[in-house]
């Protein structure tokens, strides 16, 4: 099977939806020869930044000298992109094998969703490439979510807020419980978790099974100094402004959980040396998250789509003054979509966020499988929003309209959906725009 071929198949997995639960991973695994136990892992949890701080932990151990996969969702334009070895997409070609070795037991009666069959696909990729370690990101919670099959090295929480009630629960403490089930007995925990409730939660799970939990602000301490920048504290290591590849005062907490996991599995007689620790940070990426793009104006592309995401967000855009960067110092313009695929997103409380710091507004559909809020429901709720906006079906026309009445010193923010968001990233970097790269 040719890739766009390979793809088209899986594709039609999406319709199969949400499937919590481990019995089918655990069948086709085996069906496999279980290639998620040929190589040590880390599992990582939690609501929002989750993906940056595999991408800043990845780094570091890559910058390491050890061969290390990453395993995230979703892609932003490409499936490739959810199957990393060193920062490096796994190639079409491989991946097309990859999807037709497992359609054949799919084709004998094994039953996978689409995040289980991706999930499948990155473990047994990353053993027939005989890497040193990987990185898993749930796909949804923790304690059912696909990923949860592995005994890692060290289990990481970056925190807890309200997300996708209609799978995980309805309160803070029904949401953390669900990710604290990728705790393991013995297995060291890293956690940024500061939500009580959330917090109590996780310190009962981790004393219940014997698990060493280590606490932001009890074992390790972070502060951000700007948008790029942090100091840190741990165990041992101690890092001075230390520069960040990912911007936002936000990321320091997720490179902090990054760097307080490098030191634990440098207790584990992994070799990682304090250099290594700083370039990995510094040389950080993950497309789509606070990333500046520049053509005759600059752009912002930013993944939030919950609420706690869009106060990061907000807190950004207040902080992007501080660069050393062509502009924003005039007219600032929003293209904003959402999904709401559990019918739960208070949408409009995000947009209310972030809505201040904008001239204009312009509120489009993101493209993408997941239920998309139509513009009609948007024009519902016009008479709680600012003035300022306009609603376009079209998310190409929103993007080209945006780009087209921002002049040189202004800023273009893309945000609300990572559909949005990728589609947008791939439809302005074909047009020849190009990435900012910070200046370490």
């Amino acid at each position: 099977m040719i890739y766009k071929e390979a793809k088209a198949y899986l594709d039609t997995f999406q319709f199969h939806g949400f499937r919590l639960g481990l019995e089918r991973m655990e069948a086709i695994l085996e069906a496999l020869g279980n290639p998620h136990l040929a190589y040590p892992a880390i599992h990582v949890a939690g609501t929002n930044g989750k993906g940056s701080t595999c991408a800043f932990l990845s780094s570091i151990l890559a910058e390491a000298g050890y061969k290390t996969g990453l395993y995230t969702s979703p892609h932003l334009f490409s499936l490739t992109e959810r199957f990393k070895i060193n920062q490096e997409n796994i190639s079409e070609e491989e991946l097309a094998a990859l999807i037709h070795e497992i359609k054949v037991l799919v084709e004998k009666g094994y039953e996978l969703s689409y995040f289980e069959y991706t999930t499948a696909i990155a473990m047994l990729w990353f053993a027939r490439q005989k890497v040193d370690i990987a990185l898993f990101e749930t796909g949804l919670g923790g304690r059912l979510d696909a990923t949860n099959v592995i005994i890692p090295e060290i289990s990481i929480i970056t925190n807890v807020s309200l997300d996708h009630q209609s799978y995980l629960g309805s309160t803070i403490k029904e949401i953390a419980w669900e990710k604290a089930g990728i705790i393991k007995e013995g297995v060291p925990v890293v956690s940024s978790v500061i939500t009580s409730e959330a917090e109590n939660v996780i310190a009962k799970r981790c004393l219940d099974l014997k698990a060493p939990l280590y606490k932001l602000n009890r074992d390790f301490f972070v502060k951000s100094i700007d948008i790029m920048h942090m100091n840190y504290q741990g165990k041992k290591l101690s890092l001075e402004k230390a520069p960040l590849g990912l911007l936002g005062s936000h990321q320091a907490f997720n490179a902090a959980l990054a760097t307080m996991s490098s030191e634990l599995l440098s207790q584990q007689s992994w070799k990682i040396r304090k250099l290594d620790v700083q370039a990995g940070l510094a040389h950080a990426r993950w497309p789509g998250r606070g990333e500046l793009l520049y053509g005759h104006c600059l752009v912002l592309l930013d993944g939030a789509h919950n609420l706690d995401g869009t106060v990061k967000l907000r807190d950004l855009l207040s902080g992007l003054k501080e660069l050393n960067i062509p502009g924003p110092q005039q007219k600032h313009f929003l293209v904003w979509a959402c999904s709401n695929e559990g019918k739960d997103k208070d949408f409009v409380a995000m947009l209310k966020e972030v809505a201040p710091f904008f001239n204009s507004i312009i509120i489009t559909e993101p493209p993408g499988p997941r239920n998309p809020v139509k513009i009609a429901q948007w024009r519902e709720h016009l008479h709680a929003l600012p003035d300022k906006i306009v609603l376009s079906e079209q998310w190409q026309e929103a993007i080209d309209k945006s780009i087209e009445l921002a002049g040189p010193k202004d800023l273009v923010c893309v945000a609300g959906s990572l559909y949005l968001v990728g589609a947008a990233r791939e439809k302005l970097l074909n047009k020849g725009w190009k990435r900012w790269i910070p200046k370490i």
